[in-house]
C-alpha cells in the first residue's frame, strides 16, 4: 500500500500552477528551493484571504491581535498531511491562547467531508476549512508565490506571527515540536508542548481519519484507540456477506474483547431506524453501528481501497487498524471471527518481532520514489479517486436519441434492471438539482458526473430506493455539466447489478445574480449593472405594482438599458437577470428587485 501524495486539481489549478511554474523558471527559482528560500527571506506582508469553516463561518488568515497563526494546506487523502496532523492534533501547544491553527483542505471536498475529517480527528482547537472551489488552493498558490516559489510536497505550512508578517513556509511532513520550534524563531514561547514519539514498531501505513456517527447519536472517530486494534467493517444492512461476517463475531471470543474495537459503517445510506434495527441482530457483543444517509461512507471506503490500489470488490471491506493507527490490511469479501483474529494475532507477533514494515518490498520502494518527488505542479499518475466508477473512461460510447448511452459489455452477471427514465435537472448558480421517475425493481440508484477533463465518469452518490433526487452543490457559477443516473438491484451474495444503459442529461448552473443600480430621471429610468462572468446576455423588467406580474423589457448583451415614458410620480419596479445559454436553453440567475419614483 502506498502513501497517497498530492493530486486531483482541476484544468484551471493546473493552469495557475502552470502559470506560476513559468514565472519560477524565468525568475531561476527551482521547485526544491521552497524551504532555502522561506529560511533566506525577510518576513513578509500576509496577503490574507477569507476561507470559510467547516460551520459555515469566515475565517481569514489575517492574524488576530496577539495571536501566531499556523495555516496547513493539504488534503487528508495524503500521507505526509495526515502524519502532521496526527501529531498536531495530539500535542500540547495547539491548545495554547496565543497560537491559532488552521487546516485548509484543497482537494476541492464538500462540507460534509471536511467536517468529517474534522469529526476524525477530534480537535477543537484547530480550525477546519473546506471550499468546494478554487478559494482554498489560490490562497495555497498565492502564499507559495510570496517566495515565488511553485513546488512542494504536501503539506504546506505557512506561520505568521502577531504583527500579520509572513516568517516562513515549511514543506513535507512535520511534527509538532518541528512545528514550534519554527514558531520560536520569531515569537517568545517557552516549553516544548507536544507528546513524545513512540519508540514501538512503526510498520503499516498512516491510517485515514474519519468521523462516523453511530445510532447512539454520537461521533467515532476511524483514529486508533490506545492499546486497541480497530477492526472497520464496511458492509450494507442487506448485503448476506455482510451478515455472515458478523455473526461470526458475535458467536466468537473476538466480541467484547478489551483490546479490540469493532466498528460497522453501512455505505448504502441506510436510515437512522433501519441501522438500528439491523443492529439488533448483534446487540450486546461491543460493537459500534454507525449509519449514514448521506452516504459518505461509501466515498470512505472507496478511499481505504485506493490505498491498495482497488476500485471496489465483494461486501464486506475490513480493514484492520492497529494502536499506533496504522493500516495493517484491508480485505474484500467475508472472514470468519477466527480469520480475523488470526489476522491481529499476527500483527502483534510482528510488532514485538520486528521493525520492518510487513508491507511487499517493492511496494515500499515505489511509495519512497513517489512520494520524494510529489510537486505542487504535478498530479500523481496513481492516485486513484474515491469515487471513480467502472463506467466508460470516455464519450464514444453511442449515446441514443433519449439521451441515454449503452454500458459496458463486460458488466456481469446478467440481471434485468429497469433504466431511469424522466431525469431532469433544476439549475441555480453553484447547485444542480436532479430528479427521475422511480424505477420498478430498483434497489437503489447511482449518480455520476462526466468529467470532461479526464473524459471519465465520476460517481457522485450511491442512494435507496426510496430516493428519487439528488442535490449537487459547490458547482462554478455558468458552468456546463454533464449527469447520469442509473438504477441497480443488490445480489443477495452481495455486490450489485445496474441497468444495461444510464440516463445522462446535459445541463449549466445559472450566473451569480446582477448587482445593478436604478436611476430615476424626468420620465424616464436608467438601469445600470456590472458584468456577470460566465454570462450570455441579459434580461430587463419592470413592473408598477410591488405583486404585480413582470413585464420584460429587453433581452441584451450590453450592461446598460434606459427605459422611456414613465409617468412622472409613479413608482416603478426594476430588476435585471444574467443568463446563459447552453445547448439552445437559458439558465438565468436569481433577481432582486429595486423600485424607483420617477421625477
Amino acid at each position: 500500500m502506498t502513501k497517497r501524495v498530492f493530486s486531483q486539481l482541476g484544468k484551471p489549478r493546473i493552469l495557475a500552477l502552470l502559470t506560476l511554474a513559468l514565472l519560477a523558471v524565468f525568475l531561476g527559482f527551482r521547485p526544491d528551493t521552497m524551504v532555502k528560500a522561506a529560511q533566506l527571506r525577510a518576513a513578509l506582508d500576509n496577503p490574507a484571504y477569507t476561507l470559510t469553516s467547516t460551520d459555515g463561518t469566515a475565517v481569514s488568515t489575517k492574524a488576530n491581535p496577539n495571536e501566531t497563526t499556523v495555516l496547513i494546506f493539504g488534503h487528508t487523502k495524503c500521507s505526509y498531511t495526515r502524519t502532521t496532523l496526527n501529531s498536531l492534533t495530539t500535542c500540547d501547544w495547539i491548545k495554547r491562547s496565543d497560537i491559532r491553527v488552521i487546516f485548509v483542505e484543497t482537494n476541492f471536498h464538500t462540507q460534509e467531508e471536511v467536517m468529517s475529517y474534522e469529526q476524525g480527528y477530534q480537535c477543537p482547537d484547530m480550525t477546519f476549512c473546506y471550499a468546494e472551489d478554487d478559494r482554498n488552493i489560490t490562497a495555497m498558490i498565492g502564499y507559495a508565490g510570496l517566495y515565488g516559489l511553485t513546488g512542494s510536497k504536501y503539506p504546506m505550512i505557512v506561520l505568521i506571527d502577531k504583527n500579520n508578517q509572513v516568517q516562513n513556509l515549511l514543506a513535507g511532513t512535520k511534527t509538532a515540536d518541528e512545528v514550534l520550534n519554527e514558531i520560536k524563531k520569531f515569537e517568545p514561547i517557552d516549553g516544548e508542548g507536544s507528546n513524545p514519539p513512540t519508540t514501538e514498531p512503526d510498520p503499516g501505513i498512516e491510517n485515514l481519519v474519519y468521523g462516523l456517527h453511530t445510532i447512539d447519536g454520537t461521533v467515532v472517530s476511524t483514529k486508533a484507540t490506545p492499546n486497541q486494534t480497530t477492526v472497520l467493517l464496511f458492509g450494507y444492512t442487506t448485503c448476506g456477506l455482510t451478515k455472515g461476517t458478523l455473526q461470526s463475531i458475535c458467536g466468537s471470543s473476538l466480541a467484547n474483547r478489551p483490546d479490540v474495537r469493532l466498528i460497522f459503517a453501512d455505505v448504502y445510506g441506510a436510515s437512522l431506524n433501519d441501522t438500528k434495527e439491523f443492529a439488533q441482530n448483534y446487540a450486546g457483543r461491543g460493537i459500534l453501528f454507525c449509519h449514514d444517509e448521506a452516504a459518505l461512507n461509501f466515498n470512505i471506503a472507496q478511499t481505504y481501497l485506493s490505498l491498495n490500489h482497488l476500485t471496489g470488490g465483494t461486501f464486506p471491506y475490513i480493514v484492520l487498524i492497529d494502536k499506533n493507527n496504522k493500516i495493517r490490511s484491508i480485505t474484500l469479501g467475508p472472514r470468519t471471527a477466527e480469520e480475523i483474529s488470526a489476522d491481529i494475532e499476527k500483527i502483534s507477533a510482528n510488532d514485538q518481532n520486528t521493525e520492518t514494515p510487513t508491507e511487499p518490498s517493492s511496494e515500499s520502494s515505489s511509495e519512497t520514489s513517489s512520494e520524494s518527488s510529489s510537486e505542487l505542479s504535478s498530479e500523481s499518475s496513481s492516485e486513484t479517486s474515491s469515487e471513480s466508477s467502472s463506467e466508460p473512461s470516455s464519450e464514444s460510447s453511442s449515446e441514443t436519441s433519449s439521451g441515454s448511452t449503452q454500458a459496458p459489455s463486460s458488466e456481469s452477471p446478467k440481471k434485468d434492471v429497469a433504466n431511469v427514465t424522466g431525469l431532469k435537472a433544476v439549475s441555480a448558480a453553484k447547485t444542480i438539482k436532479l430528479s427521475w421517475e422511480k424505477t420498478a425493481g430498483a434497489d437503489g440508484y447511482f449518480v455520476y458526473q462526466y468529467q470532461n477533463a479526464k473524459k471519465t465518469w465520476v460517481k457522485k452518490a450511491t442512494l435507496q430506493s426510496n430516493t428519487t433526487s439528488y442535490k449537487i452543490t459547490g458547482l462554478t457559477t455558468a458552468a456546463n455539466y454533464r449527469f447520469a443516473v442509473k438504477a441497480y438491484v443488490q445480489l443477495a451474495g452481495g455486490g450489485e447489478v445496474s441497468s444495461d444503459v444510464y440516463t445522462s442529461l446535459y445541463t449549466a448552473t445559472a450566473p451569480n445574480a446582477v448587482n445593478f443600480k436604478v436611476t430615476p430621471g424626468k420620465k424616464k429610468a436608467v438601469i445600470k449593472w456590472k458584468k456577470v462572468k460566465g454570462a450570455s446576455g441579459y434580461n430587463v423588467y419592470y413592473k408598477t405594482k410591488a405583486k404585480g406580474a413582470w413585464k420584460k423589457l429587453k433581452s441584451t448583451k450590453s450592461t446598460s438599458y434606459t427605459k422611456t415614458k414613465l409617468k412622472s410620480g409613479e413608482t416603478y419596479y426594476f430588476t435585471v437577470e444574467a443568463y446563459k445559454t447552453y445547448k439552445k436553453t437559458n439558465y438565468a440567475s436569481t433577481r432582486t428587485a429595486k423600485k424607483v419614483k420617477i421625477k
